[in-house]
């Protein structure tokens, strides 16, 4: 038996299945197999935290420091609860792109011409703004977009 297997055994005797297991959660290094996705290491309350974190908005980075995980074992964990039903699936980054084309083609539509403005309006930097406008055949001069 291994070290890790002879405490288990020894926690499993004293404290029972739950804790046993537990405890080795603990042993073990949480990381994922590369290409595997798996609840392995999650727990019910680290699991009800991410849901919480997505649906408040927080970004991947925030909710990394904040629970522990690697990158890849949130989106990994994410993918599983919106397979389950339980998140709605995340929106692809060119989705996301095309969505701030049409509000940027609003904006200027209505009369808006500050980048800076337009980029709050939209979330994005004022460098997608100019990118924006080129691939819509506007000018922008002196932060200001050009019709």
């Amino acid at each position: 038996m291994t070290n890790y297997a002879t405490g288990f055994c020894i926690v499993e005797r004293i404290k029972g299945f739950e804790e046993a297991c537990t405890w080795m959660q603990k042993k073990l290094k949480p990381e994922t197999a590369v290409g595997e996705e798996s609840d392995h290491f999650w727990s019910e309350s680290q699991t009800k935290a991410l849901i919480t974190m997505l649906n408040d908005g927080y970004g991947i980075d925030e909710i990394s420091a904040t629970l522990g995980k690697t990158k890849t074992q949130i989106y990994a964990k994410r993918r599983l609860l919106a397979k389950d039903g339980i998140l709605d699936k995340p929106v692809p980054p060119s989705e996301i792109k095309n969505l701030r084309k049409g509000k940027f083609i609003l904006l200027v539509e209505q009369g808006e011409s500050d980048v800076r403005v337009i980029a709050d309006e939209i979330v994005c930097s004022n460098t997608a703004v100019y990118s924006y406008a080129k691939e819509m055949g506007y000018e922008i001069n002196k932060g200001k977009v050009i019709l």
